[in-house]
């Protein structure tokens, strides 16, 4: 089972100027952590509905645009992004397009709430571990990051994501949209 962690969540400063989202953003996109050849496992998921690619070695800037652009809408946040860190044991996964395939579910995830995400497949350690920052402003509408029940939405929709990718089903990591549905 997959480890997930909300680094600094409870820390409303931990992340409340402009160049802790660049150190972030460096940190996520730094290329000796997610460079997987012909691959960068590095991407953005933007106020829009595709995926924009950033393979090359200033991705961070162009995620770090999008998220100075919601500091400019919304000034008044003492948390400019959340961080989050998926880890995984040897047995559980090894394979870095299968995290990276995993990695844009969850940030589509994030997306779908109305929040733009940046993450990196790091593969520079014994436990291969998706590193995601996830903007604090609705770009619909400005309206602060809540997620109800997010912990527990994430663990059950990536081993049912797992569960499924492993028995050759491709299905979408939240098929279904509520912890009841989980639950069923």
């Amino acid at each position: 089972m997959p480890v997930i962690k909300f680094l600094h969540y409870d820390d409303p400063y931990a992340y409340g100027r402009p160049q802790d989202i660049k150190r972030v953003l460096c940190y996520i996109a730094k290329l000796e952590a997610t460079e997987y050849p012909p691959h960068s496992c590095q991407h953005l998921v933007g106020a829009m509905p595709d995926i924009i690619l950033s393979n090359q070695p200033g991705a961070w800037k162009r995620a770090a645009s999008l998220f100075y652009h919601q500091l400019e809408l919304y000034p008044n946040r003492r948390q400019l992004l959340q961080h989050r860190v998926i880890s995984f044991g040897e047995e559980e996964l090894s394979n870095p397009v299968m995290a990276f395939e995993l990695a844009k579910e969850v940030a589509s995830f994030y997306f779908e709430r109305g929040y733009i995400s940046f993450f990196g497949v790091h593969l520079d350690t014994d436990n291969l571990h998706i590193h995601i920052a996830v903007s604090t402003a609705d770009w619909r509408n400005g309206n602060h990051f809540f997620i109800w029940d997010e912990d527990r939405l994430l663990q059950r929709g990536i081993s049912m994501w797992y569960q499924n990718y492993m028995q050759g089903k491709k299905l979408p990591l939240f098929y279904v949209t509520s912890i009841e549905q989980l639950d069923e």
